[in-house]
């Protein structure tokens, strides 16, 4: 999840303006390696320092999957405040991305300033509490978070999406990653080291992230407005965490012992998994990761399932449509879309 000098490439394929094959080239290389050796403690340490973006929930992924393996119980408190620390973050990386990687209309200088002061609350507001929980709600809702705001930025953001809907994405079931998945995906992580940079479910292609979280996968405004939905929740659970709520349920797993563990962390872009053996002085001897770019954006995963078969348009327009796709699935790298027109070849 950390970012790349090199985007995500995102092949589309078209014929008569209708995708006929997706190709997703990716340059994301295994960061594993660079744990093994290390003590679970030092994992953890590293994964916060390691990773650009979620930092957070790297960090609490190898620290819960190193606990596990050590066989360490960790009380109600502490998970409260870990999953306090997960829904800031959580937070704060999609206002973030909504506003400054969104592939339309740029946000003006007032809701820039919006951010700001929204980021640096969510910053300090594990330590200070309630007492930056108005300033945060009054940043939010000026974005248009909880409210009704028809010139608000999200609000103008969803109008931009309906404007131009006129891709009509191939139908597929609604299949999301859930914490009843982990167990299996534990397994299949232990047994094939290839998983990680592929994963995959016999029979399935599920998506993480917001629109999995709100049970939604419509279009690109429905999707959209899911995203809005999942950061106003968001907002909720920390308000509740803070008043001595119990943690989100799915928001941070973790299971293993005899020296190999697995944790699984509801992060801002979906399902993070890490994996831990340790060796007999307990040391790391093997570290594997899944991040939720690897689901989503699968060859044969959901954002490819959606857009293959999907009347796209042409040059410029099916470039910026396919994009527009690509941010509601929201990788943890920069996306660039290909398009190769195919009609007259």
């Amino acid at each position: 999840m950390s970012a790349a000098s090199a985007p995500l490439v995102l092949r589309a394929r078209l014929r008569a303006g209708v995708v006929e094959k997706v190709e997703i080239v990716s340059p994301r290389v295994d960061p594993s390696p660079v744990f093994i050796g290390l003590a679970p403690q030092e994992a953890a340490v590293l994964a916060g320092r390691l990773f650009s973006l979620c930092p957070v929930s790297q960090s609490l992924a190898a620290r819960a999957a190193g606990e596990a393996a050590l066989g360490v119980r960790v009380d109600a408190a502490t998970l409260r405040d870990r999953a306090l620390g997960l829904v800031c973050e959580r937070l704060g990386e999609m206002l973030r991305a909504s506003l400054l990687d969104w592939p339309g209309a740029a946000p003006v200088s007032q809701d820039v300033g919006r951010l700001r002061d929204a980021l640096k609350a969510l910053r300090v507001l594990p330590e200070a509490g309630v007492a930056v929980l108005s300033g945060l709600r009054a940043a939010t809702e000026g974005l248009g978070l909880g409210g009704a705001n028809e010139e608000s930025f999200f609000a103008c953001q969803i109008a931009e999406a309906r404007d131009d809907n006129q891709v009509v994405l191939a139908p597929r079931a609604p299949d999301f990653l859930a914490a009843g998945d982990d167990a299996e995906i534990f397994a299949a992580m232990t047994l094939d080291r290839g998983f990680s940079r592929a994963p995959k479910l016999p029979g399935r292609g599920p998506e993480t992230g917001a629109s999995a979280r709100r049970g939604g996968c419509g279009n690109l405004a429905e999707r959209l407005e899911a995203r809005r939905d999942d950061m106003t929740a968001a907002l909720d659970t920390i308000e509740q965490l803070l008043r001595g709520g119990e943690p989100p349920r799915d928001a941070l797993t973790a299971m293993g012992g005899n020296g190999r563990g697995f944790a699984a962390v509801d992060s801002a872009r979906g399902r993070l998994y890490h994996s831990v053996q340790l060796d007999e002085a307990g040391r790391i001897a093997d570290y594997r990761i899944v991040a939720p770019t690897e689901w989503n954006f699968h060859p044969d995963g959901p954002f490819a399932r959606a857009l293959r078969g999907a009347r796209i348009g042409a040059a410029a327009e099916a470039k910026r449509r396919i994009e527009r796709l690509a941010f509601v699935f929201d990788p943890c790298i920069r996306a660039v879309a290909e398009v190769v027109d195919e009609t007259h070849a």
